[in-house]
């Protein structure tokens, strides 16, 4: 049986579809490049809304992917998946800036910090150099150097941290050594209280 002309039509308009239906594969691997720039800048850490927004687009875009595999090959369009490509090299490139400006920030904040945590376990140690001592203080003044050397051990993980360059993780164990520290020094003035009390007792 010959061909119709409408099935000569459809048939020529169906190859002309399928022809502009091929994966977007060069938008598709530059959004990639983009996201994995963005993790290796540490947007996760140093950029967290900037890198919500790339991994929503990016979720998206593996969405529609999804999709259009989903659908008969002659009838997948890929239109979308280019401008969702785009979107996601664009949030993740916002990503990376925002992290080299975040990850600086982290660093000035660390740094002040982990100051603040080496005077306070300065201060510590002082008090504690001259904790009250005598009949009924001698457990006290053991629990509170173990207390004290506590304070120093995460002292130490903070500067690994610091010269790791994490600065989030420095950040948060030089505010435990502040709050240790000040525990200690608090443990120390009670104790003092205490030992003033039984002297007029």
């Amino acid at each position: 049986m010959k061909p119709t002309v409408l099935t000569s039509l459809l048939v020529a308009g169906l190859a002309t579809f399928s022809g502009c239906a091929d994966v977007p594969s060069q938008e598709i691997d530059t959004a990639k490049q983009a996201i994995d720039a963005a993790k290796n800048a540490q947007a996760p850490d140093y950029a967290p809304d900037a890198w919500r927004v790339a991994s929503d687009a990016q979720a998206r875009l593996e969405a529609e992917l999804s999709a259009q595999e989903q659908r008969y090959a002659l009838l997948r369009t890929y239109d979308a998946t280019k401008q969702l490509a785009r979107e996601v090299k664009d949030a993740a490139d916002h990503a990376a800036t925002q992290a080299a400006t975040g990850k600086q920030q982290a660093r000035d904040e660390a740094m002040k910090l982990m100051a603040q945590a080496r005077d306070a376990m300065d201060r510590a140690q002082q008090n504690l150099a001259h904790a009250p001592r005598g009949k009924g203080t001698e457990a006290d003044l053991v629990s509170l150097k173990a207390d004290a050397d506590a304070v120093g051990t995460t002292i130490q993980e903070m500067q690994a941290a610091f010269d790791s360059g994490d600065y989030v993780g420095a950040k948060v164990k030089a505010e435990s050594v502040i709050s240790a520290a000040q525990q200690v020094e608090n443990d120390i003035e009670r104790a003092k209280i205490m030992r003033r009390g039984e002297k007029r007792a």
